[in-house]
């Protein structure tokens, strides 16, 4: 948000109502970025992202461990995550079952039908009151629309 609010501010738009809606929008980017962030690092290969997936074994309370944890885990799996998340090493038989845990509970679908979700919230936006707001303010959607076209269904 800041990035684009600075612009703003450069540009001599003064609406806090323009500010508001650009916060708004870019706010449910970045939720949706980090929930993608979450799930490549589960899912992503060390070659396709550039790094070792480390979630799980740092305990960050991300997007699928929340989803298992508070509302698709029973309480054997819940006694499962409690044992090891966070727990165990990267790579370890545990990370694996946890990984495996998550694809069990149905998760990558979840987040497929999350990203298409989010990316369908923020472009109908555009159409809302927040893109007139934008519109009237000077501040063209194309700048929205870059910063999803960067994220939208990345891979890295």
């Amino acid at each position: 948000y800041l990035s684009v609010a600075f612009a703003m501010t450069y540009c001599g738009i003064d609406n806090k109502p323009a500010f508001d809606a650009a916060r708004d929008i870019l706010v449910t980017m970045g939720v949706y970025f980090q929930a993608q962030d979450d799930y490549l690092d589960c899912y992503g290969t060390p070659e396709q992202i550039g790094k070792v997936g480390t979630d799980i074994a740092d305990k960050k309370c991300g997007w699928l461990f929340t989803k298992a944890y508070h509302q698709l885990a029973n309480p054997e799996q819940k006694k499962f995550l409690d044992k090891h998340y966070g727990k165990c090493k990267v790579g370890s038989e545990e990370e694996k079952k946890i990984k495996q845990l998550y694809t069990d509970l149905g998760l990558p679908k979840l987040y497929t039908e999350y990203e298409q979700a989010s990316y369908d919230k923020i472009m109908s936006m555009k159409e809302s009151t927040e893109g007139d707001i934008l519109s009237s303010a000077g501040v063209p959607w194309e700048v929205f629309e870059m910063f999803l076209k960067k994220v939208y269904k990345r891979s890295k």
